[in-house]
């Protein structure tokens, strides 16, 4: 009887070390210990993009007040991964045209981003000059090329000067073809003083 009590007495002792050191099944979840924030914030260099590209999405976990809120790592999910697919880090790639919505979830809490994807605009584009531009807007992309081809009427081209990196005007000419180069982010207008109010826009995207 005397060694049953003591084996007994062992257990209990076992008992209430596991309890006081929190282990076995019913230990404290470090996961739940973390503060659930009052909203999540999301920043991207962009919500446009183009076939190809890629760029890092980050988010944040706030409190009541805006304030950062340390509360855990970030779960990221996409809408249609055939069009934009986002990683475990938040890299987002750009895969195929089309519009998709990206989740980002920190402990339990969520926001949402959406993002288009568009053809990769072309390097080289022509203008067809008479007493028109046509078309009168295009799209190119950055350090391309976009060529003025003048067909039979004079006609001359002035960039206007309220966005810096707007390319060299073109003079005066009625045949041939002028090619200007576009290195700057942004959308260039040109007009003719030959005809005034007709004018275009370069985008370079």
């Amino acid at each position: 009887m005397i060694t049953l009590r003591l084996v007994r007495a062992a257990v209990f002792a076992l008992s209430l070390t596991l309890t006081a050191c929190g282990g076995g099944a019913g230990g404290d979840d470090v996961t739940g210990s973390l503060p659930v924030p009052a909203s999540v914030r999301i920043t991207s260099p962009a919500t446009e993009l183009y076939v190809g590209q890629s760029v890092q999405l980050n988010a944040q976990a706030l409190d009541a007040t805006g304030g950062d809120l340390a509360a855990g790592d970030t779960k990221w999910t996409s809408s249609n991964a055939a069009i934009a697919q986002v990683s475990e880090t938040g890299l987002l790639a750009a895969l195929t045209t089309g519009t998709a919505t990206l989740t980002a979830t920190i402990a339990r809490k969520s926001s949402t981003l959406s993002v288009t994807v568009e053809e990769l605009p072309p390097i080289d584009v022509t203008v067809q000059v008479t007493t028109q531009f046509l078309p009168a807007t295009i799209t190119v992309r950055r350090y391309g090329v976009v060529r003025f081809a003048f067909a039979g009427t004079q006609q001359n081209i002035t960039f206007s000067t309220a966005f810096a990196g707007a390319p060299t005007n073109i003079p005066n000419t009625s045949t041939g073809t002028v090619a200007r180069q576009f290195g700057t982010l942004g959308e260039f207008r040109y007009e003719s003083s030959l005809n005034p109010g007709v004018a275009g826009v370069v985008r370079v995207r």
